[in-house]
C-alpha cells in the first residue's frame, strides 16, 4: 500500500467504517500480483495503439486478485474491504471482502431512501471467506448498510454499519424513469429494462428509484436475461455486415456486478432475443442465415460451455414461399423453451405469426396467427382452429408461456404482447385500432384448436414491447416500450395491472425509448461464488481469414491511409484481444489484409449488400480473428469503398 493509501485508510474506516477502494484500487492489485491469463494462441506485437482486454480475461484477472486478497487474510469483519464497482460496469455495486474465524452467512440491509423501504438480502453461504456482492444501492447518495453475520440457524453473531458514498449516474439510466402513479405497493422489488435506440441498461425499484445501471450501452435489443440471474450482453459495436441489420458477433455473459463468466464469438451473429434451456444449460437464440440474401429468419442453439452452434433452423424452409418477399420477411423477435418435448415457440413479427418448431426433428408443429393468412399454402393444416371469437394480433412481440394449472391435458397457456400494427406486411383484416394488447391464449395441441382466454388494451406501442404476467400475485406488466404517440412526453411505459379487473395498480414512465422490460431479483448467492477457472473463458468462433499464396493483390501500389479525410466515416483500427478491428461505416469496408513476402490473409466483407436504408447508417467494428494465422511479421491494408490503403500499421504475431 503506498504512502498516501496508508495514510488515507484511517479516515476512510472512520467516515465509511470500512477501507472502501475502487476498480482502480483493484486494477492496481492485479499488476502487484502480475497476473496473466495464458490460455491464448499467439503473442502480439504492433504500433495499433488502440488497444483493449477482452472482458472475460479482464474478469478472470480481477478475480484471480480478489482471491490473493482473501487469502492473505488481511481484512476481517470490523476491518473489511469495500470496493465500489470492482468491474467497472456496474456502478450501483460494491463487493465486500473480508474472513471470518468461523464458517457463517452474511445478511446486510440497505436502508431505504428517497421514499423506498430497506433492502434485506442474504449470502447464504457458509465460509469463512467472504465475497459479499453489495446491490441495490442508490446513486448521488450515502448509503447505510447493516451487515450482519449469521449461524447456521440465522442467529445474528455480530453486525455492523457501513457508510458507502455513490456519485450520481450519468445519462441515459440518470433519472430514467418516474412513478406516475400508484395505487398499492409494486408486486415486485425490482423492475430491469434494457435496449432501445435511446435508453440504457437499469433496474428501479417500487419507487422509481435507480437502484442498478451498467454504464456501458448494448446492442439496441438490450441484454439478454437468463433465469439464474446472468444475462447475454451483446456487444453494440462489434458486427458484421449483413443483409440489412448487422448482427453483434461478439457477446459476453456477465453478473449484475459485471463480472464476466464467459466471452462468446458466433460467426452469423446474435439479434433480438436469447435464452436458457434451462438454469446453466445451452443457449438457445435468434440469429440470421449467411448463405443467402435474407436476415433473422433462424433460431441457433448454442453451447454453453464451448460456444459451438450445435443446432440451427432457417424459417425459409418451414413456411411457405410467397410470404419469403424481403430480406426480414420472419423478423423472429422472441423464443419461449418446452423442455418436455425438446421444441420452441417463436414470435415472428413480419407474418404475424406464433409457430411452434421440434428442435428435434427441425420441424413446424402448430401454427398461431388468422387462419386466413396460411390459407391455401402448404402449412394451412398446421394452423391452430379458433374456438370462439378472437380479436388477432399484428407484429406481435414477446411470445411467453404462462405457467399456471392450465398447462396440462396437452393444453398450453401462451401470452405475447400485440403491438397491433401492420406496417410490414399489410392483411385486409386489420382493423388500424389504435392501441396495443396483452393477449391471453390457451392451446389444445391434441385438437389443435385455440381460444383466446383474455386481452388487456394498452396505449399504442408500435414497436419492441413485452409482457408478464405473475400468476401468484393475479398482476400482468405491459412494457410498452415505444409509444406512439408518446404520452406526455413519455415515450415508454410500464403498467402493473389487475388480471381480474384490469385496474392500473403502478404506472411508470419513461422519456426514453427501450426494447424489454423484466421483474428481478438479485442472485447474490451466485455471485458470492469465485469464477470457475476449470472451463474456457473465450469460445465459440468467428468466420476466419482465408490465406492467399503469395501477394494477393498489389501491395507496391497502395493508397496512403492518412490522406482518407478525417471524419467519422474514416476507419479507425484497434486490437479487442486477438481480434484485429477496424470500425467503419456499415459496407464501406470490404477487404482487411495482413501480408508479407510469401503470404496473405483476406478476411472478406462482400458477401452481401445493404438493402435497407436506415441500417447503411450505423458505424460499428469488423473483426478479424487472428488465432490461426502463422507466427511471422505482416504489414495491414484494407480496402475500403473499393480503393486499396496502406494503413502504416503492422502486426508481429509469435
Amino acid at each position: 500500500m503506498k504512502t498516501i493509501n496508508k495514510l488515507l485508510a484511517p479516515i476512510k474506516k472512520k467516515t465509511m467504517n470500512a477501507l472502501v477502494a475502487n476498480y482502480k484500487w483493484l486494477e492496481k492489485q492485479v499488476r502487484a500480483n502480475n497476473v496473466t491469463y495464458n490460455n491464448i494462441s499467439n503473442n502480439y506485437e504492433t504500433n495499433i495503439d488502440t488497444k483493449s482486454e477482452i472482458a472475460a480475461i479482464s474478469s478472470y484477472k480481477r478475480e484471480v486478485a480478489i482471491n490473493e486478497i482473501l487469502k492473505s487474510k488481511e481484512y476481517d469483519f470490523d476491518n473489511m474491504l469495500v470496493i465500489k464497482n470492482p468491474h467497472r460496469i456496474a456502478p450501483l455495486s460494491a463487493l465486500a471482502l473480508f474472513v471470518t474465524d468461523m464458517s457463517c452467512k452474511v445478511q446486510y440491509t440497505i436502508a431505504g431512501k428517497r421514499g423506498s423501504d430497506d433492502y434485506t438480502v442474504c449470502d447464504e453461504i457458509m465460509t469463512k471467506y467472504h465475497r459479499v456482492p453489495l446491490l441495490g444501492l442508490y446513486e448521488n447518495s450515502v448509503n447505510i448498510i447493516i451487515v450482519r453475520l449469521l449461524d447456521e440457524n440465522d442467529s445474528i453473531i455480530a453486525s455492523k454499519k457501513l457508510r458507502i458514498i455513490i456519485r450520481g449516474l450519468d445519462k441515459p439510466v440518470h433519472n430514467a424513469v418516474k412513478l406516475s402513479n400508484s395505487t398499492q405497493p409494486l408486486s415486485k422489488d425490482f423492475i430491469f429494462v434494457s435496449g432501445g435506440y435511446h435508453g440504457g441498461v437499469y433496474a428501479f425499484d417500487k419507487k422509481g428509484n435507480i437502484r442498478f445501471a451498467l454504464n456501458k450501452i448494448p446492442q439496441y435489443c438490450g441484454v439478454y436475461l437468463f433465469k439464474d440471474g446472468r444475462f447475454l450482453f451483446p456487444e453494440k459495436h462489434m458486427r458484421r455486415p449483413a443483409w440489412g441489420n448487422a448482427n453483434t458477433v461478439v457477446m459476453h455473459e456477465m453478473d449484475m456486478m459485471g463480472r464476466v463468466y464467459r466471452t462468446y464469438y458466433d460467426k452469423k451473429g446474435l439479434h433480438h432475443w436469447a435464452i436458457e434451456k434451462e438454469p446453466g444449460g445451452n443457449i438457445l437464440a435468434l440469429s440470421s442465415s449467411t448463405d443467402d440474401t435474407f436476415m433473422e429468419n433462424e433460431i441457433v442453439e448454442i453451447d454453453r460451455f464451448t460456444g459451438e452452434a450445435v443446432k440451427e433452423i432457417n424459417m425459409n424452409k418451414l413456411l411457405p414461399e410467397k410470404y419469403i418477399t424481403r430480406n426480414d420477411w420472419a423478423h423472429i423477435n422472441s423464443i419461449e423453451y418446452i423442455a418436455k418435448d425438446d421444441s420452441v415457440i417463436i414470435s415472428m413479427r413480419n407474418v404475424h405469426t406464433i409457430a411452434k418448431i421440434s428442435l428435434e426433428k427441425g420441424e413446424l408443429v402448430w401454427i398461431l396467427t388468422n387462419p386466413k393468412f396460411y390459407k391455401e399454402t402448404n402449412v394451412e393444416d398446421k394452423v391452430l382452429k379458433p374456438e370462439g371469437d378472437i380479436k388477432w394480433f399484428f407484429q406481435q412481440h414477446a411470445i411467453q408461456i404462462v405457467h399456471d394449472e392450465k398447462n396440462k391435458d396437452g393444453r398450453l397457456r401462451v401470452m405475447l404482447f400485440d403491438n397491433h400494427t401492420a406496417n410490414r406486411r399489410p392483411v385486409k383484416w386489420f382493423d388500424k385500432e389504435k392501441k396495443s394488447n396483452i393477449m391471453f391464449f390457451t392451446i389444445d395441441e391434441k385438437n389443435m384448436t385455440v381460444r383466446q382466454d383474455k386481452y388487456i388494451s394498452v396505449p399504442l406501442s408500435v414497436t419492441r414491447s413485452n409482457e408478464e404476467y405473475d400468476t401468484k400475485t393475479g398482476k400482468v406488466f405491459a412494457m410498452c416500450a415505444n409509444l406512439k404517440p408518446p404520452i406526455d412526453g413519455y415515450n415508454g411505459k410500464i403498467y402493473e395491472i389487475d388480471y381480474n379487473t384490469g385496474e392500473i395498480t403502478n404506472e411508470f414512465s419513461s422519456e426514453l425509448d427501450y426494447f424489454s422490460a423484466h421483474s428481478i431479483e438479485f442472485n447474490i448467492n451466485d455471485m458470492a461464488k469465485p469464477l470457475d477457472f476449470s472451463k474456457d473463458m473465450v469460445v465459440g468462433e468467428l468466420y476466419a481469414p482465408v490465406k492467399a499464396e503469395g501477394n494477393a493483390e498489389d501491395f507496391t501500389k497502395l493508397l496512403d491511409f492518412d490522406d482518407i479525410e478525417n471524419n467519422d466515416d474514416k476507419p479507425q483500427i484497434c486490437m479487442y484481444g486477438e481480434l484485429l478491428q477496424i470500425r467503419a461505416l456499415d459496407h464501406t469496408l470490404e477487404k482487411i489484409y495482413l501480408y508479407n513476402e510469401n503470404d496473405t490473409y483476406i478476411q472478406d466483407f462482400t458477401d452481401s449488400e445493404q438493402t435497407i436504408e436506415v441500417f447503411g447508417t450505423q458505424h460499428y467494428y469488423m473483426s478479424m480473428p487472428l488465432m490461426a494465422i502463422a507466427h511471422g511479421n505482416y504489414k495491414l491494408a484494407i480496402k475500403h469503398n473499393g480503393k486499396l490503403y496502406d494503413t502504416h500499421k503492422y502486426i508481429n504475431i509469435f
